[in-house]
Order: C-alpha cells, then sequence, then structure tokens
C-alpha cells in the first residue's frame, strides 16, 4: 500500500510567549528523539531565557488528537509509531490508533493483518 503519513510533530512556544503577543517557537520531529527525557530538554533549551518556561504546544501533525493537547503529547504514541514506521507500517498504526484511541504497538500488532491496494487485492 502507497500511503503517504505525516511524521508526528509539535510547534513548541510557551504559555508566558503566547500572553505577551509573541508566537515564537519552534517544530519539532518528535521521532528525532530517543526519549521523552530528550525531547523536553531541547524544549527548555529552546526556551532557555524564561526563568521556568510552562511550555505550549501550539500545533501537531501526524498525531491523532486524542494523543495530543496543548500542554501535552502522550509519549507512548510517539514510541508505538516508531517500531511502527521501522516495520514499514506507520500509515495503518496511525489509522488503527485513531480509531480505537489506543496506542499500544503489541495490541496494534495483535490486530493487524495486512495491507493492499485495493479490496479485490486483500
Amino acid at each position: 500500500m502507497n500511503s503517504s503519513i505525516t511524521t508526528p510533530a509539535v510547534y513548541v512556544g510557551t504559555y508566558h510567549q503566547y500572553n505577551c503577543g509573541s508566537i515564537f517557537g519552534k517544530w519539532f520531529d518528535l521521532t528525532d528523539f530517543d526519549d521523552e527525557d530528550a525531547f523536553y530538554d531541547a524544549c527548555r533549551t529552546l526556551h532557555a531565557g524564561e526563568e521556568d518556561p510552562e511550555l505550549m504546544f501550539q500545533d501537531t501533525e501526524g498525531i491523532p488528537s486524542q494523543f495530543a493537547s496543548e500542554s501535552s503529547v502522550k509519549w507512548a504514541f510517539i514510541e508505538a509509531f516508531r517500531q511502527a514506521q521501522d516495520d514499514g507500517r506507520a500509515a495503518a498504526f496511525v489509522a488503527w490508533a485513531e480509531y480505537t484511541g489506543e496506542c499500544d504497538y503489541d495490541d496494534f500488532d495483535d490486530a493487524y493483518y495486512s495491507e493492499a491496494e485495493s479490496e479485490e487485492d486483500f
């Protein structure tokens, strides 16, 4: 199946800057980070000018809405996405996660049968 999939990414600003009229921030490709701590370290480095930055995720791409909000990203989705991507099944995983509201890769793997270009091919 030839599907295009958007890599999970988030635009990170801070509430303080937003309340002061600035949307300064940066897009982060979440698959670039080894783990959640590395992601938050990069966010704090970006906003090092604030004493204790309260991070604000102003926009997201490639993450079903139930796994991200203005103040959090469910990292289990990112980890499972990376595993699905490594297995060549990222598009199927995202569709499954969005439909089921779950993001456990093992559950997805149990439910996954295959992909095909059409119903006839399936």
